[in-house]
């Protein structure tokens, strides 16, 4: 039954003009969610948010439609003339045991930023019947309200029409305001199951885009001065991408301002939501948009974006785990049962970083076939176990990452402790298994017999010459004395001419294995010390003819002028398995270190040394015992046969390739 419409009055809001402009001045969505809170507040289950077109703008009309308890028409002149003494300010929670959002009573002028006329209609029951009211507003004189009874109707709840938009502002669902929306309401719909939000034909249903919740009750932020402010965190990621958010909110969870969270949380679409009664002291001051330059303000979001750390370094852990369960039940992940060693439980720890990331980096990953998916896991494992620097090569080219998820995945491996760890300890399990491969070589019956000075081990120390000492880079390879003073005198910056050859004491071009150097730091850069290393087979004993060629080449650059041009320290040192009885009995000369059996000061710096290649295993193993403690690994022969088998086989001795055939190696 309808009954004529019947105007009954205007009434004024008790407030000036120009405070209720300011009330208005808000983000047109913002606005919005204002009346959609009003809903809520009124135990709305069903809201829609609809946008009519205008005959000139594309935003024509605005309405908020809920099926709440309406407003009571006895209470319509209070409710609307008064600012600042709203009913909700009376109440802590609806009828339905919600939190209400509202109590100041200006949510309902925030529609006049919007549309310069706005009208309510809503519901009464009065008696035994429902009657229909309106309440219209116009932004020319916001003080003044006019009321009409629109008769006896059948309805409920209450629509709010925005009209008079002059201003297509971005407040449809297309435009990024259902994100906002769903950012502002999502922790109460959360909360509050049940309540259907439709926002411009899009369903705010945050139930079916969370992925995971988890709240902190107690967020502590303290100041410089010893004050505490208390709050909590709740932290909502969602299955979809979202721009991330730190919500600012009033007791209830009622978000008033948003700020960005400013943390690293790779792979991680989340909202946050940070409550505390000291906002609503703000509020109460008029004060909460100053919130972010509020001493207690600041402090809070500081401790929470702690929070939020330590939050999402946990669930990276989580996911990770359960990612790479995932992986092991489909039998892509490259590694099985536990790891055998140290080097290979951090070589796995890498290889779960990356891998993790890759699945968040590269949207087609997870969608790739399983046996490419496999072929990728193969190729990271195999790149981590042969040094990580390998890896840009494979995100390049084989799984096609856009270049700058290239240059931030190699930022995180970089960034990634033990991809150094890894580095350095392949370094030393590579040197003790190639130690142990040395004494196969020179200590192993048949192979010392086969393998020659020159081309095989020669070639095969060339490559190691870190035996001798870190501190020595290889300057020349098998080359004659001439060589080897124009590599000296290069590496000093000296600019002389070598025309006349360096012969020895015996007239001849003496050729040296390896020549070794190293700068001496001292305030002159002039100063160089220099290693010349004479091999012999692992057959042949050092004798006095070894020592006298050694001793040939030394007197030769003592006597050329050309090598006193600077100042170096020389050493020379021959090596074999054994020495014969008079040199033994030189090399241990009690008033010399152990192998020294020349010591010269002039004309120049030289030294001349033998020593037993079991000397100079041993000593590497010494100097690396506390790593190989640390690492708990031992070489054994089928490591060091794999060690080899990196090596040229050109170098090795026929019967080293025989024991490779039999192990498989080959």
């Amino acid at each position: 039954m309808t009954t004529q419409t019947k105007r009954l009055e205007d009434f004024d809001v008790e407030v000036h003009q120009d405070h209720l402009e300011r009330i208005v001045r808000s983000d047109p969505v913002n606005s919005i969610a204002e009346l959609i809170w009003n809903s809520l507040d009124a135990d709305a289950t069903e809201i829609f948010v609809d946008f009519e077109a205008g005959p000139l703008t594309g935003l024509g009309k605005i309405r908020v439609i809920d099926n709440g308890e309406g407003i009571n028409f006895s209470d319509v002149k209070r409710i609307f003339s008064g600012l600042g003494n709203s009913w909700k300010a009376r109440k802590d929670k609806t009828g339905r045991g919600r939190f209400i959002h509202g109590e100041k009573g200006q949510g309902r002028f925030k529609a006049f930023g919007i549309g310069r006329d706005v009208k309510w209609k809503s519901f009464s029951q009065e008696g035994n019947k429902t009657v229909a009211f309106e309440v219209r507003g116009n932004a020319v004189n916001l003080k003044r309200f006019s009321l009409a009874i629109l008769g006896e109707q059948l309805g409920r709840g209450t629509t709010v029409e925005i009209d008079g938009i002059e201003k297509d502002f971005r407040v449809r669902a297309d435009q990024g305001a259902a994100e906002k929306i769903t950012d502002i309401f999502a922790l109460y719909l959360y909360q509050y199951p049940g309540i259907k939000l439709i926002y411009d034909g899009v369903q705010i249903d945050p139930q079916q885009a969370i992925e995971h919740v988890k709240k902190y009750p107690n967020i502590i932020g303290g100041t410089e001065g010893g004050e505490e402010f208390k709050g909590s965190l709740t932290v909502v990621e969602w299955k979809k991408k979202i721009e991330r958010k730190l919500m600012l909110c009033m007791p209830g969870d009622f978000p008033f301002m948003s700020t960005t969270p400013s943390i690293k949380a790779r792979g991680f679409d989340f909202t946050a939501y940070l409550t505390s009664d000291h906002f609503k002291t703000l509020e109460d001051e008029n004060r909460e948009e100053l919130v972010m330059l509020d001493k207690g303000g600041i402090a809070l979001v500081e401790a929470a974006k702690n929070v939020l750390k330590e939050h999402f370094r946990e669930r990276e852990t989580e996911r990770s785990l359960d990612k790479i369960e995932e992986w092991k039940r489909a039998k892509i992940y490259p590694y099985e049962g536990d790891a055998r060693d140290p080097i290979e439980r951090n070589e796995r720890s890498v290889f779960n970083v990356i891998a993790v990331n890759l699945s968040d980096y590269s949207s087609e990953f997870d969608t790739a076939p399983q046996e490419l998916q496999e072929t990728i896991f193969q190729l990271v494992k195999a790149a981590i176990e042969s040094g990580p620097q390998t890896l840009p090569k494979i995100l390049s080219k084989v799984i096609n990452l856009p270049e700058n998820k290239q240059k931030e995945m190699w930022e995180l491996i970089e960034k990634t402790s033990l991809t150094s760890v890894i580095n350095a300890a392949k370094e030393v399990t590579d040197r003790l298994d190639f130690l142990q491969a040395l004494n196969m070589l020179i200590f192993d019956k048949e192979a010392k017999k086969q393998m020659l000075e020159r081309k095989q081990l020669h070639r095969i120390i060339a490559e190691h010459t870190w035996i001798f000492g870190e501190r020595f880079n290889l300057t020349a390879d098998d080359n004659d004395l001439t060589t080897v003073l124009k590599r000296h005198l290069n590496l000093l910056g000296k600019d002389v001419v070598v025309d006349d050859p360096v012969l020895d004491t015996a007239g001849k071009r003496g050729v040296v294995d390896l020549m070794l150097s190293q700068r001496v730091p001292l305030p002159s850069d002039d100063e160089r010390e220099h290693l010349i290393v004479e091999l012999k087979r692992p057959s042949k004993k050092i004798d006095s003819d070894a020592v006298t060629q050694l001793t040939n080449y030394a007197l030769a650059i003592a006597t050329d002028d050309r090598f006193k041009l600077v100042k170096a320290k020389w050493s020379f040192v021959a090596i074999s398995n054994d020495l014969d009885p008079i040199i033994t009995a030189r090399a241990r000369s009690k008033d010399r270190p152990l192998g020294l059996v020349e010591d010269l000061t002039e004309p120049c710096s030289i030294q001349i040394w033998v020593k037993t290649w079991a000397q100079i295993i041993q000593e590497n193993e010494h100097r690396m015992q506390f790593f190989k403690k640390q690492l708990n690994y031992k070489a054994n022969d089928k490591y060091a046969l794999d060690y080899l088998n990196s090596i040229s086989e050109k170098y090795l001795p026929e019967s080293t390739k025989k024991k490779m055939e039999a192990s498989g190696d080959r």
